[in-house]
């Protein structure tokens, strides 16, 4: 036993389990065994590393990290290995052939088949010839997993990445990676470059070769886009960029754009570069909106009638425009409006959507008019293995008027796509809130619309409730650069409990969702408390953090089958799956887990559905905590939120804050140092996201 890993070995004497390269076997000892094997053979004989786990239903089972092995040698081990791997062989005629040849019997099948025909009866030429084949796929099997692990060991690529190679190119992978590791980004889901570059180093491959150069820079466009915003980058800042991160001069880097623009990987106009999908998707949203907003509609019949002075400019715009956005902070009356809008188009096809199931439910929940998320809308299909929306220009959404609300979290590809769907005598009406935080991915559209002046919009300034509470003047007093309020009011929805210390924050946090407020509000502490993170990792107060001590604490349920999830557990979904029916962002509880199925079942909210799902490959995770990104478009009755400097100010910023409080419908708490409050308001230099749309609007 060294460094807590253990050597087991045995003869591998059934499989219980095996998919996408992960095996639940059982030795000729009994023991159990798991981890990743792609190609596993019964009979064949293994030498684990890893260590035994003991699970209180299933026994013990020892889980593998690493594996050697080596063809039987004893006559009883052979006779199973060819029962179990080669037709034609049962227990009489691997009796013959262990007799005849001992411990070449392997070898002999394998290179001799028409000796095996001539002196083992039963056995035709057809037969042996057959029987050679299956050895030799066997051993073929064997070596292309020993080449693999000779090439990917010690690198960062995955088992289960390695189980998809072998599926997409066969005996051929090895090849292929030592031929171009670059390949392996677009073919392999979850290989980055920083993954085919550490390949690359491992396999000697040319730190300047042109495939190295051009995955860099396209690496850097994705990271750009996907992780900062960008639909286009500065020429000298991607060209900086990539000298670093590539190590190597300007010089080297700057004529490999070309190869890039011939190929069309990428537009570069105007000194700034994009991604050619990202280029043609803002292409288009600028000209499909020019479109909308240029047809000649019916005007409705509006009612004014007890309207603000904002609200009625609001209607007048909305009725005469094919496309109108409407904007405006909590408390304005956006939902009033909207109602007011749909109700001026009587006898009218009438769709209403949002980016999230919570915010599609709130719409209904706010204004009684059903709507459902933009990709339902879109209605997703499978086809030739990936998903597309069906919904297109050829197959329009059904309807005259279109309502998409939480615009500033739709990115620039889905944006696309929306528009793509409509019809061109749609009408077009979108709602935002422009000083909340901009999309996850890539674009500002929004923003980017109103800038550019083309659309008619309005903005409500005015709060319309009579007694607003502390939530909504707060979130007015935050988007205008004025400290927080915490007295003259007779709402008690806003509170700030000072801490501190990281673990004192950590600590109050703890205590308000596991107690405090659910004996103060008669609450449910997960369902209805959501803690609003500013960071997913890093500091004790990170989401991962506190999703580890909300589990240990306030989960009593014991782990189940060496899953990171307990029954009970509050998840997230963080990535698309339209075959499932559900999206990023959506919100659920495990309710069961199968260890030995190896599946987890989540009961998802907003609509409610019971999904199951793979126990280990699946994207879920724990949503005791959430940063403020993946909440946006949701509203729990009560958001707590930690306040501490360690967070730092690149993220906590003006529009962090007004987001992240916005989402309180009953009760707000903010928990840590007061006195960075009015500093987090007033920094409000949010980073600026590269973008065409409002240029090709205009």
């Amino acid at each position: 036993m060294a460094n807590g890993s253990a050597t087991l070995t045995g003869t591998l004497d059934a499989i219980r389990f095996h998919k996408a390269g992960f095996l639940i076997g059982k030795l000729d000892s009994g023991i159990s065994v798991k981890g990743h094997l792609f190609a596993p053979q019964v009979g064949m004989e293994y030498e684990f590393r890893g260590r035994m786990e003991r699970h209180p239903r299933f026994g013990d089972t020892f889980v593998f990290s690493d594996y050697k092995a080596s063809y039987p040698k004893d006559a009883t081990a052979i006779r199973a290995y060819l029962m179990e791997n080669c037709k034609w062989i049962g227990p009489e005629i691997s009796k013959r052939l262990v007799n005849a040849y001992g411990q070449e019997t392997l070898a002999i099948c394998k290179t001799d088949p028409e000796r095996v025909a001539r002196e083992i009866s039963g056995l035709t030429s057809k037969r042996a010839l057959e029987i050679a084949a299956m050895l030799r796929n066997n051993e073929a099997n064997e070596e292309l997993q020993l080449r693999l692990n000779e090439i990917l060991h010690s690198t960062r690529v995955s088992r289960r990445a390695t189980a998809k190679m072998v599926e997409l190119w066969g005996h051929e992978a090895p090849d292929r990676v030592r031929a171009n590791p670059y390949e392996l980004i677009e073919a392999v889901d979850g290989i980055g470059f920083v993954t085919a570059d550490d390949v690359a180093r491992k396999v000697g491959y040319q730190r300047d070769g042109l495939p190295r150069i051009q995955a860099g820079l396209v690496h850097l466009l994705k990271e750009m886009a996907f992780a900062q915003g960008h639909t286009a980058v500065p020429t000298a800042l991607l060209l900086d960029e990539g000298a670093k991160l590539l190590d190597l001069p300007r010089a080297a880097i700057e004529p490999v754009l070309k190869v890039l623009a011939d190929n069309r990987l990428i537009i570069i106009q105007d000194d700034l570069i994009s991604l050619a999908a990202l280029f043609e998707d803002e292409q288009f949203i600028a000209k499909k909106l020019r479109t909308l907003v240029g047809q000649t509609l019916p005007p409705g019949q509006p009612d004014f009638e007890g309207l603000a002075d904002d609200q009625r400019d609001a209607l007048a715009k909305a009725v005469g425009s094919g496309v109108f956005i409407l904007t405006g902070a909590p408390g304005t009356g956006k939902t009033f409006t909207i109602k007011r809008i749909t109700s001026s188009f009587p006898n009218t096809r009438i769709v209403l959507a949002a980016p999230t199931g919570k915010a599609a439910k709130r719409i209904f929940e706010q204004s009684g008019l059903k709507a459902c998320t933009i990709h339902k809308l879109l209605e997703p299909q499978m086809q030739d293995g990936h998903f597309i929306f069906t919904r297109n220009a050829e197959n329009p959404i059904t309807a005259d008027l279109v309502v998409v609300d939480e615009m500033s979290m739709v990115d620039v590809p889905l944006m696309a796509r929306l528009l793509e769907a409509l019809a061109p005598s749609t009408r077009l009406i979108l709602v935002g809130d422009t000083y909340q935080l901009p999309s996850v991915g890539a674009g500002n559209i929004l923003k980017d619309a109103i800038a550019s002046g083309v659309i008619p919009t309005t903005e409500l300034t005015i709060i319309k409730r009579q007694d607003e509470g502390l939530i909504i003047r707060n979130c007015h007093r935050i988007k205008n650069g004025e400290d927080i309020a915490l007295g003259n009011s007779s709402a008690k929805d806003f509170f700030v409990l000072k801490r501190d210390s990281e673990e004192a924050i950590r600590d109050a946090l703890l205590e308000l969702v596991g107690r405090r407020l659910a004996d103060s509000y008669c609450v449910h502490p997960f369902r209805e408390v959501q803690v609003i993170c500013p960071l997913r990792e890093k500091t004790s107060l990170s989401c991962k953090a506190l999703n580890t001590e909300f589990q240990q604490r306030l989960n009593p349920n014991p782990p189940v089958g060496g899953s990171r999830f307990r029954v009970g557990d509050k998840v997230i979904q963080n990535k698309n799956d339209y075959g499932k029916d559900i999206i990023n962002g959506d919100i659920g509880y495990v309710s069961e887990i199968d260890a030995q199925a190896r599946t987890l079942t989540v009961a998802f909210e907003n609509p409610e559905r019971i999904v199951e799902l793979p126990l280990f490959e699946n994207e879920l995770e724990l949503a005791y905590a959430v940063t403020c990104h993946k909440y946006q478009g949701s509203e729990a009755p009560i958001i707590v939120i930690p306040i501490h400097r360690a967070f730092g100010p690149f993220l906590m910023q003006r529009n962090w804050l007004y987001t992240a409080v916005s989402r309180a419908q009953r009760v707000c708490i903010l928990v840590g140092h007061r006195e960075e409050i009015p500093k987090i308001i007033g920094r409000n230099q949010q980073q600026r996201r590269f973008t065409r749309l409002k240029a090709m609007l205009r």
